[in-house]
């Protein structure tokens, strides 16, 4: 009867510790990833900036940017979602624009 308890006691013990042991793994790599936007973030500026001097069209701009740092992402084997990325650009021309706008007369 005590080896019945021991185990139930056990399994109950591992039923708990199994899906909190997933979520902080979960929780560990969003805190990596978290702590490399602000780089990710410089990088794109970066890329944004050669673009400009490079393409006249702001979708070849675009699509190089993206490519340029798909390629700088896979070389150091880190995980991006090329959407996110490309939403982080048109925000970021949109912001450059509003600040960079003729001044009104």
């Amino acid at each position: 009867m005590k080896y019945t308890q021991l185990i139930v006691s056990v399994l109950s013990g591992l039923a708990v510790c199994i899906p909190l042991a997933a979520k902080l793994v979960e929780y560990v790599r969003r805190a990596v990833k978290e702590k490399n936007w602000g780089q990710l973030m410089k990088l794109v500026m970066d890329y944004m900036a050669q673009a400009e001097t490079k393409f006249a069209n702001g979708a070849d701009r675009k699509q190089w940017v993206l490519a340029m740092v798909e390629a700088s992402a896979n070389e150091v084997n880190y995980d991006i979602d090329p959407a996110v990325v490309g939403h982080m650009i048109d925000e970021l021309c949109g912001m450059s624009k509003a600040v960079n706008a003729p001044p009104v007369k």
